[in-house]
């Protein structure tokens, strides 16, 4: 997977980008394609879709997205360009935090952000998820709440960073939870867990929402916070 990312790096720091420099969605489209064709896997295609349209539509509109697992920054691009559409250049309060354990891959992250010309909105904070959200919590960059979540790291820390969110009070009724490969390779307790609603401080409705992928259907888990005690 580092060896892939690498490549990818490689191929746009020596292929001109004018023609989608500042452009979010040009960006992702263009690592969507490179992904296709060097059996990459990233958040894209019709997962990305559902998920934009989802959180396009949310009322009031979403400011504060924190995502957990950056890898090359494809997705945290998507959330970037998401905030541009929906509020323009009216972009005070709008942040993307995205969390990225490899020190080597924030650094792509950050090189292709650039590109985007998302940098002043989407900021790659390494290390664990947990000790990210926390040092954002302390330095009160989270008091307005947590608009979208979305998990696409490993599995089996989706349901604890879940937990944290609702520990350091950072949801409200209307934040949306969006989390990928929940069908496969899975992430048992985090789906068990929503779709049995929560817990009694916080309570969800969760939608599993199937794509067609390349190989065949996937889906992307979509979680709504209806209640918040």
């Amino acid at each position: 997977m580092e060896a892939r990312a690498q490549a990818l790096h490689e191929h746009f720091l020596t292929t001109p980008t004018e023609a989608i420099q500042n452009n979010p969605w040009a960006v992702v489209n263009a690592i969507e394609t490179y992904a296709s064709t060097n059996h990459m896997m990233i958040f894209k295609g019709g997962k990305l879709i559902a998920a934009r349209d989802r959180v396009s539509a949310m009322q009031p509109a979403p400011k504060k997205f924190v995502e957990f697992g950056t890898f090359v920054g494809c997705s945290a691009i998507a959330w970037g360009a998401i905030l541009r559409d929906l509020h323009g250049d009216n972009l005070a309060g709008c942040n993307v935090y995205t969390f990225e354990l490899d020190p080597k891959m924030a650094v792509i992250a950050r090189d292709m952000i650039k590109i985007a010309g998302l940098e002043g909105i989407v900021h790659v904070l390494e290390g664990p998820g947990s000790e990210s959200l926390r040092k954002l919590h302390r330095e009160g960059k989270l008091v307005e709440k947590v608009d979208v979540a979305f998990f696409d790291h490993w599995e089996e820390y989706y349901l604890p960073d879940l937990q944290l969110l609702e520990e350091l009070d950072l949801l409200k009724v209307g934040s949306k939870m969006v989390a990928d490969n929940t069908d496969f390779p899975g992430a048992p307790k985090y789906l068990e867990y929503v779709k049995a609603g929560g817990s009694e401080k916080v309570r969800y409705e969760s939608e599993s929402i199937k794509t067609e992928a390349q190989h065949g259907p996937s889906i992307v888990e979509i979680s709504d916070v209806v209640r918040v005690a």
